[in-house]
């Protein structure tokens, strides 16, 4: 059976490992050094507690989110919500350009922007899977869609629907 051409996942890469690992060793550290100082008990479990739960919270986000792509809608996982979009209900496919990251995000038919995680530089060629996710896109949105607000206006946030 061949793979289905429209079926692509994006999660988290190697390195977010390594970040959790430097990061655990240095949680480990300061640990240490809470446990070995002179501080109340309080100090020393509450200290434990935010340090570790601070990982497990990056770790959790990181393994957890996730963006499938599938024949039928793009579906964002996040840590707390779920949300899938169909591509007749997309608008637009579009890279984020901030001031040390660039990422992709959807615009559905509401005028909601929602990100796509692990669909950044940082992660992937953007320009070359934005391209392939806009092919897919023009195939699967059906041969009725039209385009409901301008997202060139959307991603300036000036869009009279507002949201």
């Amino acid at each position: 059976m061949a793979a289905d051409p429209f079926r692509r996942e994006y999660r988290a890469d190697l390195g977010t490992f390594a970040m959790a690992f430097l990061m655990g060793f240095f949680f480990l550290v300061v640990a240490i050094v809470v446990w070995r100082g002179e501080n109340t008990s309080a100090v020393m479990v509450l200290m434990s507690g935010l340090l570790v739960g601070i990982l497990v919270l990056y770790l959790g986000t990181s393994m957890w989110t996730r963006t499938y792509v599938s024949r039928d809608r793009i579906v964002k996982r996040g840590l707390f919500r779920t949300i899938a979009t169909p591509w007749q209900a997309i608008q637009g496919i579009e890279i984020r350009r901030g001031n040390r990251r660039s990422w992709v995000v959807i615009y559905d038919c509401q005028g909601r922007e929602i990100d796509l995680p692990h669909l950044d530089a940082s992660e992937t060629d953007i320009e070359k899977e934005v391209r392939v996710l806009r092919e897919i896109w023009e195939k699967r949105r059906g041969p009725h869609w039209k385009p409901i607000f301008d997202t060139a206006r959307a991603s300036r946030r000036d869009w009279p629907g507002g949201w």
